[in-house]
């Protein structure tokens, strides 16, 4: 999948996610019910903030064309254990794995544990090709890099 394909999912991904399509507005109240200070208000300016700073198309070219992203298939698997204390608090970590070209293994927080999932199953349903980039498995191992998601451990 090329960077122009990634950067394309990702705005539609962004799109989705200030919609309010019922299966959306299912999942938010879902997570909610979840995990109790993850309140709409707090779930919807999530959202906003990720779609409207983060999965622009303009945006998502400039700051890939900073870098030397990789425009096909790379080797690369990164670890991430994502944090559960703010909806979706991973999502620019997710984001830049994503956009680089790698794959992805991704352990959820269990207070965080449907949103995430829940955009990774509809990027999906926009590409199928998206399932070989993103997995999620309960404990990450034999991955090439790790980022533990709002932690200051770095060793």
């Amino acid at each position: 999948m090329n960077l122009q394909t990634r950067i394309n999912l990702m705005v539609r991904l962004g799109e989705y996610m200030i919609s309010n399509l019922p299966a959306w507005e299912e999942i938010k109240q879902k997570a909610y019910h979840h995990n109790g200070w993850f309140t709409p208000a707090f779930i919807g300016e999530a959202c906003r903030k990720i779609a409207t700073h983060f999965l622009d198309a303009a945006s998502l070219q400039e700051w890939a064309g900073h870098y030397n992203v990789h425009d096909g298939n790379t080797s690369k698997n990164v670890g991430i254990v994502m944090a559960g204390n703010i909806p979706l608090v991973g999502f620019h970590d997710f984001l830049c794995i994503f956009i680089y070209g790698h794959r992805q293994t991704i352990k959820l927080s269990t207070k965080d544990n449907i949103l995430l999932n829940h955009l990774v199953e509809k990027l999906i349903e926009f590409d199928n090709r998206v399932s070989a980039y993103i997995s999620f498995e309960e404990m990450l191992k034999g991955c090439d890099a790790y980022i533990a998601t709002g932690s200051n451990n770095s060793s």
